[in-house]
């Protein structure tokens, strides 16, 4: 805190100045003997708090309390004076003057006023470098004014605290305590897309210790916040940690790093630090399986059976969670698993007047466990269920089996599971009737759906091979596949092929 003392009175500054020192001997208090050097030393050291006379030559207190409202507006002013008068008093109101004390004045009730300020003058910087890193992080850019320890940073890092929003404050004014005693420089600000985040910033200036020394510091630090809240029961904490940075433009990915981190809880348990390290461990995982999985659901969900699509969804997704997958992948098989929804909902909406709202991308940031996600889309999944049923009976049988095929060409779609699992009716009949309205057998139907599909894919991207197609569209045997193309187009798929060296046949 920095304190100047204006009066041309030498004994009565000089008093003053040591009753500041006794109440603080480490405050840093500045002397002018009048107005106008009392200008110069506010335009150079901007002290947060000036004690001013009233009668001085050059520049009198009034007009200095002028000059500190309009050029620093921050400063705080307090007037003493040995004139008890009234027009004094309303003059040094409009200026802001915050007291008008007469002298002598007493020791306690300065020290109290010096309390107060000093309280202010913490919040406000702390406030201050709250919002220039806030500016910086949200922004990249930094706000007006920028406090000089934020200028200049050698490395930081940033840790992303997630916990029960009602001991959010608890936490904040925690682990300021803790940091700033254990001499870790940090500022902490609420996350501003999530009520139940901290983001604390933790950087350090002319540091000589070794990066890992210093990153391990706050890594043992939050650490060691956990392990006490789980003591203590009270409220669960976990930390995502970002890898230690030099350059401050870097700071939106630092930022990233930590919430990725962070998201390893949903697949790990709550209550553990996960750095950057961590979340970028190589977990090798078979994307072809979750496409297996989401055609399974889908034509679960599709044939009626709601419960075994549901149950489905919980069993692997947490049997993927169990073998340690990583965020990235439960983020894809989230997307994926909205994507078949969002189809089903639209092959839904395309019967019925009343249009579903699609789904949106979930963010995994507002779950706490893969379970949770599961048992949402499970939910989802029972809802839409019910509405298939129920607009199954509103809808023409046989123009739902075209558009099912449509868009589930390259499963295996037999009409005997149609027959017993979707629609409850014998096959024989769904047979005469699908002829009877299409002109065609059914499988004449979904090979005609399926070869038009080939000559499209083959027409429209030229870098898939023959085989891509052939199985794209449902095809295990290639050479079959070449058979039906040819009798259906009378010509070979490898026409489309430049260069290709697959035989046609």
């Amino acid at each position: 805190m920095k304190i100047l003392v204006v009066d041309d009175e030498f004994f009565a500054r000089k008093a003053l100045v040591q009753m500041i020192q006794d109440w603080n001997p480490h405050v840093i208090v500045y002397e002018a003997e009048d107005g106008r050097e009392a200008m110069e030393l506010l335009n150079n050291v901007k002290p947060n708090l000036v004690l001013s006379d009233i009668r001085m030559p050059f520049l009198d207190g009034i007009e200095l309390a002028a000059f500190i409202y309009e050029h620093h507006p921050d400063t705080a002013n307090i007037i003493i004076s040995g004139y008890d008068d009234f027009k004094y008093a309303q003059q040094a109101i409009r200026y802001k003057v915050e007291h008008y004390l007469l002298k002598p004045v007493d020791k306690e009730h300065i020290w109290t006023l010096l309390e107060q300020y000093r309280d202010k003058v913490v919040m406000s910087t702390e406030k201050r470098l709250e919002d220039s890193f806030a500016a910086l992080l949200y922004e990249g850019t930094p706000s007006k004014f920028i406090p000089l320890d934020i200028e200049v940073v050698d490395r930081y890092a940033i840790a992303i605290l997630r916990m029960n929003v009602n001991y959010k404050d608890d936490i904040k004014q925690a682990v300021k305590r803790l940091l700033s005693a254990a001499q870790l420089r940090t500022i902490i600000v609420g996350d501003r897309r999530y009520a139940d985040m901290l983001v604390v910033w933790m950087y350090d200036s002319g540091g000589t210790s070794p990066i890992a020394e210093w990153i391990g510091k706050h890594r043992e630090f939050f650490k060691q916040m956990i392990r006490d809240s789980s003591q203590s029961s009270e409220y669960s904490l976990s930390v995502g940690l970002s890898s230690v940075h030099t350059n401050i433009t870097e700071l939106a990915a630092s930022y990233k790093e930590a919430k990725t981190a962070l998201l390893y809880r949903l697949i790990s348990g709550e209550n553990q630090v996960y750095d950057a390290a961590f979340a970028c461990r190589n977990r090798p995982y078979n994307y072809a399986a979750i496409d297996e999985w989401i055609s399974c659901l889908h034509q679960k969900l599709m044939k009626g059976q709601t419960t075994d699509a549901a149950d489905t969804l919980r069993h692997f997704m947490t049997e993927a969670a169990q073998h340690n997958l990583s965020v990235n992948v439960l983020h894809d098989m989230c997307a994926k698993v909205t994507a078949m929804l969002n189809s089903v909902i639209e092959l839904m909406n395309t019967r019925n007047e009343a249009a579903e709202v699609f789904l949106q991308q979930i963010d995994l940031h507002e779950y706490h466990s893969v379970e949770g996600i599961a048992e949402e889309f499970a939910q989802v999944i029972a809802k839409l269920g019910e509405r298939l049923l129920q607009s199954r009976i509103k809808t023409d049988m046989i123009e739902d089996i075209k558009n099912y095929m449509l868009h589930n060409y390259k499963q295996d779609i037999l009409l005997e599971d149609l027959a017993k699992n979707m629609y409850f009716t014998d096959p024989a009949y769904l047979s005469r009737l699908f002829k009877k309205k299409t002109g065609m057998g059914f499988s004449q139907f979904l090979l005609s759906v399926r070869m038009l599909k080939a000559k499209s894919m083959l027409e429209n991207d030229t870098t898939l091979t023959v085989a891509e197609v052939a199985s794209a569209v449902g095809f295990n045997d290639y050479s079959y596949f070449i058979q039906m193309y040819k009798k259906s187009f009378g010509e070979t798929p490898g026409k489309y092929k430049s260069g290709n060296k697959q035989p046609d046949a």
